[in-house]
């Protein structure tokens, strides 16, 4: 019996082995971080601001999608704790070691925030305006996540959201 285990074992080892071409990329999840210094749900949002910036959209939807369900129900769930506990949200721009270290203990808000925000103005991009709205309101409804500028500041997802959701709604 153990022979036939250690066989069955080998087997799969030499057949992934053969299956795989090291010399060929793999295919890499979204949710998944490949940089040591950032968590998962760091990299996917990140991932969905460096399509955006590079003018992705459908892909930034996509790449947003994929994910959304590991970390936006418990991102949402956070916020409900925060606004029945009448917490205040963190500060924007320039902000203290301090204050930093309490955004940055939201990282899932903010991650999730970031991500809704790029996923929203993407589609409001596309023109597809019913589903920007509906993107708009979940992005709002994050409205203590933070996205850190690279210039040094701190900005919310969730007021950018409400000002396109509102030009929609007057438009």
């Amino acid at each position: 019996m153990k022979i036939i285990r250690l066989f069955l074992l080998l087997l799969t080892i030499v057949s992934t082995c053969a299956v795989s071409d090291p010399t060929k990329p793999e295919e890499t999840s979204p949710c998944v971080s490949n940089d040591p210094l950032l968590g998962d749900s760091a990299a996917w949002a990140v991932g969905a601001l460096h399509l955006f910036n590079e003018k992705k959209y459908s892909e930034v939807v996509e790449h947003v999608d994929s994910c959304f369900g590991i970390w936006g129900p418990e991102a949402g769930q956070k916020q409900k704790v925060m606004y029945d506990n009448r917490k205040s949200c963190p500060k924007e721009g320039r902000v203290s070691v301090i204050e930093k270290r309490k955004i940055e203990k939201n990282w899932l808000m903010n991650d999730v925030s970031t991500a809704l925000w790029a996923k929203a103005r993407s589609l409001h991009k596309l023109d597809e305006i019913e589903l920007a709205k509906t993107s708009y309101g979940r992005c709002v409804y994050m409205s203590c996540g933070r996205t850190w500028d690279p210039q040094g500041w701190f900005w919310s997802p969730a007021k950018d959201c409400a000002k396109y959701a509102r030009d929609l709604l007057d438009g």
